[in-house]
């Protein structure tokens, strides 16, 4: 092994923390992703089960009973 091949595996060694740290940025980004869709999709169930109409005691419990077995939290008006 020459002082050229011992270099360049010198260089690779010392770019592999680089190297995984974009792979873990990539899956943080997903696991962002993925928060972001559910939110989004808690928020649409939320709009289809409370409508236009202001929610009264009786159906705030109702609709923050759906969205808890859907795994949602609740804000009502």
């Amino acid at each position: 092994m020459n002082a050229r091949e011992l270099g360049v595996i010198f260089l690779l060694l010392a770019a592999m923390p680089n190297l995984t740290g974009c792979e873990t940025s990539q899956g943080q980004d997903y696991q962002f992703q993925k928060q972001v869709q559910r939110a989004r999709e808690c928020r649409q169930l939320q709009d289809k089960l409370v409508g236009d109409q202001p929610p009264t005691p009786e159906r705030g419990g109702e609709i923050a009973n759906t969205m808890k077995g859907a795994a949602c939290t609740t804000r009502l008006p």
